[in-house]
């Protein structure tokens, strides 16, 4: 009877052992998702501030070109790395960061 009850403790913690080593985060991998987060962000920011520049009327001081093009999109990119990396942006880093912690 000691014996059963033995194995059902030690089957107890060994299970609860588990839980805890696949609850403690490695910070390797939990840098990579967070930085990746932020990439995805920055993604998201880009696209949005290229369609909110769609909306304007075109530039009357310059012609467009292609030249103008790339300089508009370069300057859009580096917008939304920025903002990606500041502290509350758009919040969606961190909600992706808290959903998907738990698949590490």
């Amino acid at each position: 009877m000691t014996d059963k009850i033995d194995l059902v403790h030690q089957n107890l913690s060994f299970a609860g052992l588990e839980r805890i080593k696949k609850n403690v985060s490695n910070p390797e991998k939990d840098k990579e998702l967070k930085d990746a987060c932020a990439g995805f962000e920055a993604i998201f920011m880009k696209e949005m501030i290229q369609s909110m520049r769609n909306t304007l009327p075109g530039d009357a001081l310059f012609k467009e070109s292609n030249a103008t093009n790339i300089y508009k999109s370069i300057q859009d990119q580096h917008l939304a790395e920025s903002l990606s990396k500041s502290q509350n942006a758009t919040g969606l880093k961190e909600f992706l960061y808290q959903q998907l912690k738990d698949s590490l």
